[in-house]
């Protein structure tokens, strides 16, 4: 038992005072007597008392003494100590997002954060008593329970054993949520949270309210400007060179304090030696885009790698890409000037055919092999000539607005915040620092899209169809903000062409680890695997979604890419087991993952209960930090108000009594 108030004990001075009180009070008694004789006989035994002969037989001074005894002991706060972690259940939620296998830091041996995790989890089972209910639950872009109510701690321990990362879009609120639930009509359950706080929907997150206690071991994770660089993109170019060659373009990131020294290689097919070799200077939280020529033109696909610097998360090293193999598309750029735009093409593979559009007419033997049209500028005037109706109706079109102050129609954002809709157009984008001054209110682009970039709480792209034909809509002028400027635009513009095409590749593409594909199937498919080709390096996908071919081939549900980040061929049979088709589908860990790698967030649910432990696990040593919740002195309180009006009720009696006092 400690104190919270010990100097409180000064009060125990008043113990004595009241025995003083009592030694020096002069009593006297109304008696009887019969003779004077008798009052010598009194006079002498008064001379023969002591002081401390009065504290005999006085029940009123012991019940004042122990009653001021409790009162200096409440005014102290006494309370005891304990293991918060004793409870009747305790829902163990474990991070295993892609984020989870950077290695942790400043540690001798490569230790990712995930068997770091699963190491403190299973010393805090070990200190837990016999027949304490464990339930372990896992994140992903559905959270899944792995144990329930389970008092085997032994076979919790083996089971976070066989945890391994989940690469996809994580969905951290339901996690905590399906937790919180699990405990709902429980008393003294808990939560036991293990994570790196790299989580994108942390806001989210802070707005529960877990009506469970929740315990956070924060694992030590990379600080803001982590020790991590990153393929942000990764593309090719549609046109083979005069030389036979195809080119193709790369962009970094470094999210490190620190700048670094990186070597880039592009790789054809699995050659063992590079096709290709750069070595890329990155400022600290710097990015850059890197032109690579020289690429052989029959490869079936091409690989790009990064290394010669130390790196925390592994699963953004590498990216791939496959060559496009459609003709080049033919597109009409009606601007009256757009050198950005044009030069973007130009990298896109993209044959412009560039007119003005306050003089141009179109006919049908001019546009008749125009692929898709661009519209840079104002449409409305277009809009009431014939002949430029003609061909909106006919063709994709990509429009781009160019607003103007004076228009009733447009409007300034009100922040810089962006969000995005997960879409061909904006992979591998974040349009931060992007600053864009002015928009069009598009009321009309809903009924053909969909915004899949918002900035300030305005739509700034649209995407959709019409007729069964890709649309595009821009509400601002490019020129007119800083998005040129920046190392996305090229990407940006590559995505945006390729969509616009119709999507040339012959390949199946990129794809989210673990997300939902639609595929195409040939029609004489009878059965369809997934074929690793090679997987992240330290991981490999142990059960490849076969029955979601099955149910993709019966279109019952989509098919699902695989799990870990790698490169895939996806191989189709008919009936005599004969392979009739064959496709490659690069995976990707989610690039939310990446972009969670600069900064750690605060994970704190609104719940009264929360207690966070930092845990800092350095070099070899995990050690468990114990977590000691004070139990302030509420409870003692009122066992000792009870007690004193306890003796307070006897006093009185004795009082009442009328006992020698």
């Amino acid at each position: 038992m400690q104190l919270l108030s010990p100097l409180s004990a000064l009060f125990g001075l008043a113990l004595p005072a009241i025995v003083l009180m009592y030694l020096f009070k002069r009593t006297y008694m109304d008696t009887e007597i019969a003779s004077h004789m008798l009052w010598n006989r009194m006079l002498r035994e008064q001379e023969a008392n002591r002081p401390w002969q009065k504290l005999r037989t006085r029940p009123l001074m012991l019940l004042q003494l122990l009653a001021a005894a409790i009162l200096v002991l409440a005014l102290m706060q006494p309370y005891l100590t304990t293991d918060s972690r004793s409870s009747s259940h305790t829902v163990i939620v474990l991070d295993r997002s892609a984020s989870m296998t950077a290695v942790m830091p400043g540690g001798s041996s490569q230790v990712s954060l995930l068997s770091a995790a699963v190491q403190q989890a299973e010393l805090w089972l070990n200190e837990q008593p016999k027949g304490e209910l464990i339930t372990l639950l896992v994140t992903g872009e559905q959270p899944r329970i792995i144990l329930s109510k389970e008092t085997d701690h032994e076979l919790a321990v083996q089971q976070l054993k066989t945890i391994t990362p989940d690469f996809g879009t994580q969905d951290n609120v339901a996690a905590l949520s399906l937790a919180d639930s699990l405990l709902a009509n429980e008393q003294g359950g808990q939560i036991l949270l293990l994570s790196d706080g790299r989580w994108q929907d942390a806001d989210s997150v802070n707005l529960l309210t877990l009506h469970a206690k929740l315990e956070q071991f924060k694992l030590s994770a990379p600080q803001a400007g982590s020790n991590n660089s990153a393929i942000l993109y990764f593309g090719i170019h549609a046109a083979v060179g005069e030389d036979g060659k195809r080119a193709g373009i790369v962009t970094l990131r470094n999210d490190s304090l620190a700048s670094k020294q990186l070597e880039l290689a592009v790789y054809a097919d699995k050659e063992s030696e590079p096709a290709v070799k750069r070595s890329v200077k990155l400022e600290a939280g710097g990015w850059t885009s890197v032109d690579i020529n020289g690429l052989p033109e029959e490869a079936s696909y091409y690989t790009a790698k990064i290394s010669g610097a130390t790196d925390d998360y592994a699963a953004d090293n590498i990216a791939y890409q496959f060559p496009i193999v459609s003709k080049a598309q033919q597109v009409l750029l009606a601007t009256s000037g757009n050198l950005f735009l044009e030069k973007a093409l130009q990298l896109a593979g993209v044959k412009t055919i560039k007119v003005d559009p306050a003089q141009y007419v179109p006919s049908d033997e001019h546009v008749k092999d125009i692929d898709w049209v661009i519209m840079d500028g104002d449409t409305a005037k277009l809009r009431t000539d014939k002949s430029w109706q003609k061909l909106f109706s006919s063709k994709p079109v990509w429009y781009i607005d160019h607003p103007e102050a004076t228009e009733e129609e447009t409007a300034s954002p009100a922040n810089s915040r962006v969000a995005l809709t997960e879409h061909p157009v904006t992979a591998y984008l974040s349009f931060e620092d992007t600053h864009i001054g002015r928009m069009v209110k598009a009321k009309d682009a809903g009924s053909w899209g969909e915004a899949i970039v918002t900035y300030g709480g305005l739509p700034a792209i649209y995407a959709g169809s019409m007729q069964g034909r890709p649309q595009l809509r821009f509400t601002f002028d490019m020129q007119s903000s800083d998005l040129p400027l920046r190392p996305e635009f090229p990407v940006l513009i590559v995505q945006a062409a390729d969509w616009m095409s119709g999507g040339s590749q012959a390949q199946l593409g990129t794809a989210d680890a673990g997300s939902t594909l639609q595929l195409a199937f040939l029609n004489e498919t009878v059965s369809a695997k997934w074929e690793m080709i090679e997987a992240l390096g330290g991981y490999s996908e142990k059960s490849l979604p076969d029955s979601k071919l099955a149910a993709a081939l019966a279109a019952q549900e989509p098919a699902v890419a695989p799990a870990v980040p790698g490169l895939y061929r996806l191989i189709e049979q008919d009936a005599e087991a004969e392979t009739i088709g064959q496709r490659m589908l690069a995976v990707t860990a989610a690039p939310s993952e990446s972009a969670s790698m600069s900064a750690a967030s605060e994970i704190k649910p609104l719940a009264a209960g929360s207690t966070e432990t930092s845990q800092k696990l350095a070099d070899a040593g995990l050690a468990l930090g114990s977590v000691e919740t004070a139990n302030a002195a509420n409870a003692f309180a009122v066992w000792l108000a009870l007690a004193l009006l306890l003796l307070m009720l006897v006093e009185w009696e004795v009082y009442r009594r009328g006992n020698a006092g």
